[in-house]
């Protein structure tokens, strides 16, 4: 029996090949994972300043409203920015394992959820006209729910 010399060759892959074989490194997917991870968390920051800083908006979160009662978007920002590279830091270092990839599919799954949420607050604000005109004028009609940032 002799080896055929085309065996010794490598095999060029097409493109969705060689795809379908980077998925299959979880290091890869917890690192594809954050990247995603973190187009929607700048998303959120970036629709966070935008109605903080312009008409105001109702934000549920008290941590949230703790940060934006300093009233600088440096610190906003900071804060988001901090836990972000914490969090994916994490992650990213220990991308081997299952849980990493868990965390980090939890972290997609979240910001993706956050992300539909802000679609339907940005449909809803129509409807909210009146209360967002009370709410500027007298935020404590609001159970300290309203949330703005002037800078």
């Amino acid at each position: 029996m002799t080896l055929d010399p085309r065996a010794l060759e490598p095999v060029e892959r097409s493109i969705p090949a060689k795809l379908l074989l980077m998925m299959q490194d979880r290091p890869f997917r917890v690192i594809l994972l954050l990247s995603i991870a973190w187009v929607l968390g700048v998303t959120d920051l970036a629709m966070t300043l935008t109605y903080l800083m312009n008409i105001g908006m109702f934000e549920g979160n008290p941590l949230a409203r703790w940060i934006i009662a300093t009233g600088s978007p440096y610190i906003v920002s900071g804060f988001k920015l901090v836990t972000m590279v914490v969090s994916s830091s994490i992650l990213f270092w220990k991308r081997h394992s299952w849980q990493s990839e868990i965390g980090a599919w939890i972290a997609v799954i979240v910001l993706a959820r956050l992300t539909l949420h802000w679609f339907d607050y940005i449909a809803g604000t129509s409807n909210m006209t009146y209360a967002i005109a009370l709410a500027s004028v007298d935020p404590t009609q609001c159970d300290g729910m309203w949330a703005t940032l002037d800078y």
